[in-house]
């Protein structure tokens, strides 16, 4: 008994040893998922009176390296009556999954926004919230009607053609300010 539960730990240690040499470095899964994802899709309008009015909306998730643990990722979703969700920042790799923190502090009794991206086989996933029933953190980048818990299939993944200018925008030299004085001070 005590062999044969002796050897099925083997075999487990063997699997869980042979996973963790194929999941990839951060550096590697950020160049496998770089790009923009795009999603077009019909929405709606609701008006007093009248029927529904239908528009084209489009959702935008960008993701671009920036060094070999952060990358760039900005998202634009869009939500029924107008309103959207713009969210940009440097996330870092922590624990599995890609992690933007506001470094604006929060109100009181207000959490920090942390926005997750977690990456499987066929998704990119976004959520700023610690468990599926938690609390919203990044409330404040979306309108009422819009959240950050988010997917969109990996197959929507096109090459970014416009990463120079993308580098030079207002947008993602923040996030490189922001990231360079989180840095500066947990160096002190």
């Amino acid at each position: 008994m005590k062999r044969t539960i002796l050897a099925m730990l083997a075999l487990l240690s063997g699997f869980t040893a042979q996973a963790a040499d194929k999941a990839p470095t951060p550096a590697a899964l950020m160049h496998e998922i770089d790009g923009v994802y795009k999603h077009r899709f019909q929405n709606t309008m609701a008006v007093p009176g009248q029927a529904d009015q239908t528009y084209e909306s489009e959702d935008i998730v960008e993701l671009l390296p920036y060094d070999d643990k952060h990358l760039y990722l900005r998202a634009h979703l869009e939500f029924a009556n107008g309103h959207t969700c713009d969210i940009a920042g440097m996330a870092g790799y922590e624990h599995g999954a890609f992690v933007y923190h506001d470094p604006t502090p929060p109100q009181p009794r207000e959490r920090a926004c942390a926005l997750r991206l977690h990456v499987t086989d066929k998704k990119l996933v976004l959520t700023d919230r610690e468990t599926p029933d938690a609390e919203a953190t990044c409330r404040a980048y979306c309108g009422a009607r819009g959240d950050l818990d988010y997917e969109i299939g990996r197959e929507a993944r096109s090459e970014i053609r416009y990463a120079e200018r993308l580098k030079k925008s207002k947008a993602y030299r923040q996030a490189v300010q922001d990231l360079k004085a989180v840095e500066s001070s947990q160096a002190r």
